[in-house]
């Protein structure tokens, strides 16, 4: 009989797989309710652009071709957006598969990536199933990034540093200053990898421009997302910008037809309707305001946020999760390292009063 464990070996056996946040359909069909609401993965409220939603019905009738390899009329018009040369952008099927061709491009055997922690669990699951590891260095307090504790940290092995900026699950950043400073630290052959999945919703006057930072420092790539502000998370697409002899690497390994052609048209519209993204800035933007004063009320502490999430200490972050999950509201538990918290995402203003009125009446009896 084949032993597929010991065909894969121990660093598959031994992965964790990510774990993302229930599905409203899988909750309401387990407790037998109906009106759940979803506030776990950070998704827009605000659904699909209407621009999206025609754009795409009405490129139907040619899903029996393949899509365009690299994406040219996407990129050209990404290139405008950003101001940035088309050859210095690749695009992926979500963040996620930039960071998988980033390891599987430029980390060698022996060699690690690095991030701090807590920060998102993909940059060190990739790296285990290539057959490297990640190196997780603990933050400061209220989970502001150790810049020194990274710097010392640095190996001539280290390949891959990680930083998400604004951080997933913490919603904290990193400024301009600090940033300049860690990259004049860095080695050339270090690579940065800046993860700006939620920049749209950043509102810090003092937030890096990334952009800016790629022909002065080489080594440094910026990785994006569709999926957040611009509400297509069920798309999955995603982009990095950095120095073009990287960027023709990591083509090298991608997939011929990685980003599929309703991705690809997506993208384009909700490039177009800026007012869609407008508006869910805005909405984020009220909305945590509202949740700020709302945990204030309930004196619970908060983690100030660049993001459409918050982090909030609950005392008993598991039981709080499992009984809100009983009164059809879904958010994050993120395990033992953060088990005093939970993570909500923002949602419209009706998701978070239920939310909020959910949460004082579990708090409520203890």
């Amino acid at each position: 009989m084949i032993d597929y464990k010991k065909l894969a070996g121990e660093k598959i056996n031994s992965l964790i797989p990510y774990q993302p946040g229930k599905p409203i359909k899988e909750l309401e069909r387990e407790l037998g309710i109906k009106e759940a609401i979803k506030l776990a993965s950070n998704e827009n409220p605000l659904g699909v652009s209407e621009k999206v939603i025609k754009a795409v019905t009405e490129a139907l009738h040619e899903m029996n071709r393949y899509p365009l390899g690299d994406a040219f009329y996407l990129r050209q018009e990404l290139s405008h957006f950003l101001n940035v040369d088309p050859a210095r952008i690749i695009f992926g099927t979500g963040s996620n598969e930039i960071i998988e061709l980033a390891i599987r491009t430029f980390v060698k055997p022996g060699e690690h990536v690095m991030s701090y922690a807590p920060s998102f669990s993909v940059y060190g699951i990739i790296a285990q199933a290539n057959g490297n590891s990640c190196k997780w260095i603990p933050t400061k307090e209220r989970f502001k990034v150790d810049f020194e504790k990274l710097k010392d940290a640095i190996e001539d092995t280290t390949r891959i540093i990680f930083l998400a900026n604004p951080n997933n699950p913490t919603g904290v950043y990193f400024n301009s200053d600090e940033l300049t400073d860690f990259l004049n630290f860095v080695p050339k052959e270090t690579i940065v990898m800046l993860d700006e999945a939620y920049i749209e919703y950043v509102d810090a006057a003092d937030f890096p421009d990334s952009l800016k930072l790629i022909d002065k420092y080489p080594n440094v790539m910026t990785m994006r997302t569709f999926s957040k502000a611009y509400g297509l998370a069920g798309f999955r697409i995603g982009y990095a910008v950095g120095n073009i002899e990287g960027i023709d690497m990591l083509n090298r390994v991608r997939q011929p037809f990685n980003v599929n052609m309703v991705a690809q048209i997506a993208a384009i519209a909700a490039i177009e309707d800026k007012e869609f993204v407008r508006r869910s800035i805005k909405v984020n933007r009220e909305g945590k305001v509202y949740l700020y004063k709302a945990f204030k009320e309930l004196g619970l502490d908060y983690i100030e946020t660049q993001a459409n999430f918050i982090l909030v200490n609950v005392g008993d972050g598991k039981k709080v999760f499992d009984n809100l999950l009983k009164e059809g509201v879904i958010v994050r538990f993120l395990g033992p390292a953060l088990k005093e918290y939970v993570r909500v995402s923002i949602g419209t203003q009706e998701e978070n009063q239920i939310f909020v009125n959910k949460l004082k009446k579990i708090l409520s009896k203890g």
